[in-house]
């Protein structure tokens, strides 16, 4: 499968980072100063879990968002979802812009992706491989009804 992936979504990355590192100081600064706290001991427990969670999503590369396709398949995941896999004769419409693709492919079935992290001539390569690639005449009459 032809794949393209975005780069790092970094709002999602930040708040992990900046809010671990925040629970870390504030759990150990009362550890040189007061007494021991259960209250203190939480916080670097949370601190610890939420920069654990941050390296086990930089990790498994579910901070990036995934275009695939093939002849047959259609496969978009946003970060942080789980992958959803479009046939193509099932594909009624592709709209794609330079901030988003809308998939429709029939009665409540469809998915809107965000593309602000893809770069620009990936973009391209997708719509020129897979939404302008040779159409059938029901294809072509279905893309253009959006």
């Amino acid at each position: 499968m032809k794949k393209i992936t975005s780069k790092l979504h970094k709002k999602q990355r930040n708040y992990l980072l900046v809010f671990g590192v925040l629970y870390v100081v504030i759990g150990l600064i009362p550890q040189f100063t007061e007494d021991n706290s259960i209250l203190n001991w939480w916080y670097l427990v949370v601190g610890i879990s939420m920069l654990g969670m941050l390296g086990y999503q930089l990790y498994s590369n579910s901070l990036f968002s995934v275009i695939k396709w093939d002849d047959q398949n259609l496969m978009l995941k946003a970060p942080e979802q789980k992958p959803i896999v479009f046939n193509r004769n099932a594909i009624k419409s592709i709209k794609l812009t330079d901030k988003s693709l809308t998939i429709n492919a029939g009665m409540g079935n469809g998915e809107m992706l965000d593309l602000n992290y893809f770069k620009a001539e990936d973009l391209r390569y997708f719509k020129n491989d897979f939404v302008q690639q040779e159409l059938t005449q029901g294809e072509a009459y279905n893309l253009t009804e959006a």
